[in-house]
């Protein structure tokens, strides 16, 4: 199939308007596909040429890079790319509209095919070392001056990540059923299978080449991570216990990284929420692991904590993160030390667990792990009744902890995969005060600070993500509670993702000083959430208002959270959900 149909595709999925639109138009391509094209088609679409768990080099070609694509393939100076660049505020159009009025044209030029723009992205990625960039420019420039200025257009915002399609992972997933099982009505068997194998072009692949009984056999496997179950948030411990079914275990929440252990043998892989590889940075880790876990094959999830060596109290996440930037892991490993806490067992030599109940899977991590000064269980306790619940939790903020997770245990307390479901939720000091919850925003942009703050960021703009669209809508500017080791962190980060113009996944109706790629994800806490006529996050979907949310007095907490990635922050049905609570909290109160 050639590149320029899925352009085509593309273009009428951009000019959609509802998403069910985007969602059969996609469909229809895939199949129209050739078998070995399918996979390649969604992974573009998805902008992510591997599954990130695979450790393989991804395109990543800033903003910059692309200019002086542009320019080489127009013939004109860099700085006319620039100027209608900053016009438009998108690559990919700026391409468009320069290379239809270039009277450049490469002889001998041959319609790119999906699997040729496929393969030169790939090569383009693991160009490394002396010469690099001119390889890559090279590679995309023939590539751009091969096809139309259509393709261009989306061959640059994918090389960028700006498709801006608004056809994120959960519609692939849902064309994916259209297109080859003829309906929606097996979306969750094809979400279950991509929440195990944790690669949607494999489930593509198989999808098109086999079909929907290939995808039920798909089954956790050592070494490949399973997508993360997730908790949801609330601060009254009665709605806690209705939720769960009258009955939880309620575990210490800990404040560490959250990590997918597997083990093979001796062999052991170490996987982040964000589903990356980061064995190498927790060598002491892969020991306690090989020394304390019983069983031969196994995936087991653990909180893994720093400690004071001296003492051996828990010390904050914070603390952990400096592990996950230093170069010098050794040296690291022992001015931080770990302790790992486990609280689930998924897979353990060749039984699949995610489907037994709650405490049934707690039996069995019981049996897996021997315990020592630097490996236990989560500390928890079945209860059913609310002031225990609430009780449990002053004990944990007594002892260091963040607060509690009550995990229902009724019979059909499964790990549910890739999902955030009342079966979890999560009570934390930080709910009991202020805003209900906290959230975990993606920095878009950034105001240059004055007076004291001269050459610092003064005050950022954050946002939400919305998962039907896959953008990120603002949701409030944080000015106030910066230390001035903050404000240096702040602007020492942040410069690493500098972009000429707003990333257009980006949805905001305030320009700010500076615009970064989204990122970069922080946890923020406010007074409350408000109904606002500027920023965009729920516009559209708030009761009774065409306005928007925002967060009132919004406040740093201090925590960067390295082990998210943007996607994985605040959602816009969490905001909305959280509005909604709010406002019956305070209807209650009055």
């Amino acid at each position: 199939m050639y590149y320029g149909q899925l352009a085509q595709v593309y273009d009428a999925i951009e000019k959609a308007s509802g998403s069910l639109e985007k969602i059969d138009l996609f469909a229809e391509i895939l199949k129209e596909a050739e078998v070995e094209d399918v996979d390649k088609i969604v992974v573009l679409t998805i902008g992510k040429l591997h599954p990130d768990w695979k450790g393989e080099p991804e395109i990543g070609i800033a903003e910059k890079m692309a200019v002086q694509v542009v320019a080489t393939a127009a013939g004109i100076h860099e700085t006319v790319v620039l100027e209608q660049l900053r016009k438009s505020g998108d690559i990919g159009v700026t391409a468009e509209e320069l290379l239809a009025g270039s009277v450049q044209e490469t002889l001998f030029a041959e319609e790119p095919t999906i699997a040729h723009v496929y393969n030169t992205l790939n090569t383009v990625a693991r160009a490394s070392g002396s010469g690099s960039n001119k390889e890559k420019i090279a590679n995309l420039v023939g590539l751009v001056t091969d096809g139309t200025p259509l393709e261009a257009k989306y061959i640059l915002r994918t090389v960028t990540g700006q498709l801006r399609l608004g056809l994120g992972d959960m519609g692939i997933i849902d064309a994916l059923a259209v297109a080859f099982t003829g309906s929606r009505d097996s979306r969750p068997e094809i979400e279950r299978a991509y929440n195990f194998c944790s690669d949607i072009g494999r489930v593509a692949c198989l999808l098109a080449d086999v079909g929907i009984e290939a995808i039920r056999e798909v089954k956790a496997k050592v070494g490949t991570p399973i997508r993360m179950m997730a908790a949801k948030k609330l601060s009254d411990p009665a709605e806690i216990m209705e939720k769960t079914g009258a009955r939880a275990l309620v575990e210490y929440k800990y404040d560490g990284e959250r990590v997918q252990i597997h083990k093979s043998g001796n062999e052991v892989i170490l996987f982040s929420r964000r589903q990356e590889q980061i064995t190498n940075q927790y060598p002491d880790v892969v020991q306690l692991v090989q020394s304390n876990v019983i069983a031969n094959d196994c995936i087991l999830e653990a909180e893994c904590v720093a400690i004071n060596p001296e003492t051996g109290t828990m010390r904050p996440f914070q603390e952990l993160m400096r592990r996950r930037r230093k170069t010098d892991i050794m040296a690291t490993m022992k001015e931080v030390p770990v302790a790992l806490f486990f609280f689930d067992v998924l897979f353990v030599d060749g039984v699949d667990l995610t489907s037994l109940p709650m405490l049934e899977r707690r039996k069995k991590l019981e049996k897996v792990v021997s315990l020592d000064a630097r490996v236990s269980l989560t500390v928890g306790e079945v209860t059913e009744d609310p002031e225990r619940l609430d009780a449990i939790f002053m004990e944990a903020l007594g002892t260091g902890h963040e607060g509690v997770i009550a995990k229902a245990v009724h019979k059909d307390s499964i790990y549910q995969a890739g999902s955030r479901s009342w079966l979890w939720i999560k009570l934390k000091a930080s709910y009991k005060e202020g805003m209900s919850d906290s959230v975990d925003l993606v920095i878009v942009g950034a105001f240059h600070g004055r007076g004291k703050r001269t050459g610092v960021y003064g005050a950022i703009l954050a946002s939400v993500y919305d998962d039907d669209s896959d953008t990120f809508p603002t949701v409030c500017k944080i000015g106030t509670g910066f230390t001035d080791e903050m404000l240096e962190e702040f602007k020492a980060r942040l410069d690493e993702h500098l972009i000429e113009s707003r990333n257009p996944k980006v949805v905001s109706d305030i320009k700010p000083d500076v615009w970064f790629e989204p990122v970069e994800v922080i946890e923020v806490l406010g007074d409350e959430i408000t109904i606002s006529p500027i920023h965009p996050a729920g516009r559209g979907r708030v009761l009774g208002s065409d306005g928007g949310l925002a967060i009132r007095f919004p406040r740093f907490t201090g925590r960067w959270r390295d082990d998210k990635g943007p996607t994985q922050a605040t959602t816009v049905s969490d905001f909305l959900e959280a509005f909604e609570k709010q406002a019956l909290r305070f209807s209650d109160s009055s």
